[in-house]
């Protein structure tokens, strides 16, 4: 006999609609943004992650980087150059700082330079 539990049955769709959300975010992020634009929401979404601090750690490869951001190995290293030169983030081995967080956000929404 089959029992079902109500509760059990709310989490796994609480859990599945969570990933399903997360897999939207990560289309959208991947087909209406420039690199720039998702570079920008993954150090936000890390900033979230991490306390929201504006020091954030990159604890991972750039290889690891460019396959989350959906793009070849030598993008985000560009990419990062876009921030540090519009005066967004500051580079500090693995950590940046993100000096400019309104602008931040407004890049990663619009996914273009946003001033």
């Amino acid at each position: 006999m089959i029992t079902v539990k109500p509760s059990l049955t709310m989490n796994l769709l609480v859990l599945l609609a969570m990933r399903l959300r997360e897999f939207t975010l990560q289309v959208e992020n991947l087909s209406l943004r420039e690199i720039p634009g998702r570079l920008a929401a993954h150090l936000l979404h890390l900033s979230r992650e991490q306390g929201d601090r504006d020091v954030v750690a990159l604890n991972l490869s750039k290889a690891r980087l460019a396959n989350l951001l959906g793009t070849g190995p030598e993008s985000p290293s560009r990419a990062l150059g876009t921030l540090k030169r519009k005066g967004l983030v500051e580079e500090d081995g693995p950590r940046l700082r993100l000096l400019d967080r309104d602008r931040l956000e407004a890049l990663a929404e619009m996914g273009k330079d946003a001033g």
